[in-house]
This record gives C-alpha cells, structure tokens and sequence, in this order.
C-alpha cells in the first residue's frame, strides 16, 4: 500500500524539529565549535542522520541557531513595547534586562555561539542572523519607532535605513560591553560596571538622537 501524499514530508518534519531541539543545547555548549560527532552524540542520533536532515555540521549549527527566534519570541515581544516611558528610561529599562539575563537565562551564550560559529561561515552566520542578532535588533527598532512617533527621537518612523542606523548605534556598545566582560573574561583585567556604563551610554545617545525640548534635564 502506498504512503499517502504529503505524509513522508510531515513525518520529515517532525523529526527535524525533535532533532532540533537536542541540537541547540549541544551547540551552545560548544560555543558554535561542534562536530558532527557531537552534534549526533547529543541527538543520539548517527553522523548520516545529521546528515539527511541538515546537510552538514554548520548546517544543523545554522537550523538550530534559527529556532531561538521562535523560542524567545516572548521576550523579543517585550523589547518592542517601551510601555509609557520616555526615552532614556525606556532604552535603559531595555538594556538592564538584557544585562540581567546574559548569564543567568542563557542570553549571552547565544549570542557568543552563534558569533563563535557564524563568523566568515555562509551557513552559521546566517542561522546566527535569522536566529538572534537580527530579531534582537529588529525589536529594537520598533521600540525606536514608537519613540519615534510620540516625537521623542529626531527621526521619522518610516525611514527604515536611519531607524535600523539607530538601533545599531544603541545595541552594538552594549553587546560589546557584555562580551567583554562576560564572554570574553574582561571582569578579570579590565572590570566594567555595567550598570553605570549603561546609564552613561543611554545619556550620550539620548543627547545625540533626542529633540532638545524632549531631553532630561
């Protein structure tokens, strides 16, 4: 009796997503440096089944690196609401929470991952977009446009280019600054405070991007 249409691609499916699932973890363990010895010793699975399902290694490392759009889909929510704030307390409010779950939730292991494995790869570093960098910026520049809109940014919400220019310009000292300390073990030799720090880059690029009526005084 033949399969009926459609149900070898459904069964592909779910596979693929339970393989998914055992994936992620091994590749953060790794920091983005798997094998495909590993990546199959942690599905428990075999190097041709990793194989038929992904292609390669950095092409399970790209798939699973996808899944955390999906898996943080609530707290990539939260980034684009800044609720009723003003600016300077909104992209502190923002920065803090990420600054509080880089460690304890697993942030920053994502983030030097799919660094670690997505660099000058042209499988894991678009996995590594898709999945986390991009999403996180993306949120950011919808918060930006909502700033944008109640006239508390000098810049119009429907001009994408300099929106996306801004939400650069916040996250990307702030990612550094994590990495630094956390991930590349600068509290060790050059310890940053990472509270002040951020209070002090909110300031300057409040002061850069923020009409002058609507900065704090």
């Amino acid at each position: 009796m033949g399969r009926p249409p459609g149900k070898r691609n459904l069964e592909y499916e779910i596979r693929r997503e339970e393989l998914l699932a055992r994936l992620l973890p091994a590749v953060v363990r790794g920091v983005g440096r798997v094998s495909l010895h590993e990546l199959a010793r942690s599905t428990g699975t075999s190097i041709p089944t990793i194989k038929h399902y992904f292609g390669s290694c950095q092409g399970a490392v790209a798939a699973a690196l996808r899944t955390v759009r999906k898996s943080a889909a609530v707290y990539i929510d939260t980034i684009t609401k800044p609720g009723d704030l003003d600016l300077t307390d909104s992209l502190t409010k923002m920065a803090r929470e990420l600054a509080a779950a880089w460690v304890p939730h697993g942030v920053g292991a994502l983030f030097a991952a799919g660094l670690a494995a997505g660099l000058c790869d042209d499988q894991a570093g678009p996995g590594y977009l898709d999945g986390v960098l991009e999403p996180t910026l993306l949120a950011l520049e919808e918060r930006l446009r909502v700033h944008a809109r109640r006239g508390q940014l000098c810049l119009r919400p429907e001009d994408d280019p300099a929106i996306r220019t801004a939400a650069i310009a916040y996250l990307s000292p702030l990612l550094v600054a994590l990495l630094h300390q956390h991930n590349l073990f600068g509290s060790r030799c050059r310890p940053l405070a990472i509270d002040a720090f951020i209070s002090l880059h909110t300031a300057h690029y409040v002061t850069a991007y923020a009409p002058a009526g609507a900065q704090r005084a």
